[in-house]
């Protein structure tokens, strides 16, 4: 059974502190529904969930046209 707040939202900071172990299972319990809520919710850099692709319509070439950056360039600027 999924951790929920009494408004019966998930309780995003309570499912992040369990051990790995039991974070593994409780997120194998949850909705999907409830699994798109969690990821809505949940600060960048707070997730233990491995980094989704995102599909967009434009190409890498019109991201940096319109300021976009490359990592390694960001690093390498560092």
């Amino acid at each position: 059974m999924a951790l929920l707040k009494e408004d019966g939202s998930l309780d995003i900071e309570r499912i992040n502190a369990l051990p790995l172990e039991e974070y593994m299972q409780e997120m194998g319990t949850l909705t999907r529904e409830q699994v798109k809520e969690y990821l809505s919710k949940l600060p960048l850099d707070d997730s233990k969930e491995p980094m989704r692709a995102i599909m967009v319509d434009y190409t890498l070439e019109d991201e940096l046209a319109r300021g976009g950056a490359l990592f390694e360039d960001v690093i390498n600027n560092l």
